[in-house]
């Protein structure tokens, strides 16, 4: 997302977006799920997904862990490392989501047992990530570092 999106969501009050990464797996999958983004009028509160924007201007979509008078704690679904976000920071939130050729609402009862799951679970979710980014995913790197050796540029 970039200053162009998110001047249509000022203007429009919503667009459409494709998000590119692996944070929001396995609700949204890498360039294959399009999410449709109202800009937001009231504060957010735990479990929605919302955008927020990361430095000038690269949107980031995760879900509200906690909200505060201040600040957000919020994680991206296929993520271990909660994010502090400040309230100015946040500018939508995700009403509706697209993948595997279906829009599903995010008051769709699937979803919010998937939410409820992947939140309510974090305290299990994010050690098990944690070893599997930290330890699985090193030690599969000097692995392939020791016998294959560093890919030349």
């Amino acid at each position: 997302m970039g200053k162009a999106q998110l001047e249509m969501l000022e203007k429009n009050g919503f667009y459409l977006s494709v998000p590119k990464g692996i944070s929001m797996k396995p609700m949204i999958p890498n360039k294959e799920g399009i999410v449709e983004i109202h800009k937001l009028t009231k504060p957010a509160k735990r479990y929605d997904l919302v955008m927020y924007v990361r430095g000038e201007e690269q949107g980031v979509i995760h879900r509200v862990v906690h909200a505060y008078p201040d600040h957000y704690i919020i994680i991206g679904d296929n993520c271990w490392r909660l994010e502090y976000v400040k309230k100015e920071q946040v500018k939508g939130i995700v009403t509706r989501f697209y993948r595997k050729g279906k829009w599903y609402d995010v008051d769709n009862k699937l979803y919010k047992l998937y939410v409820h799951i992947w939140i309510d679970l974090l305290f299990i979710k994010r050690p098990l990530f944690f070893v599997r980014d930290r330890v699985f995913k090193r030690g599969l790197s000097k692995i392939k570092r020791t016998f294959f050796g560093r890919k030349k540029a």
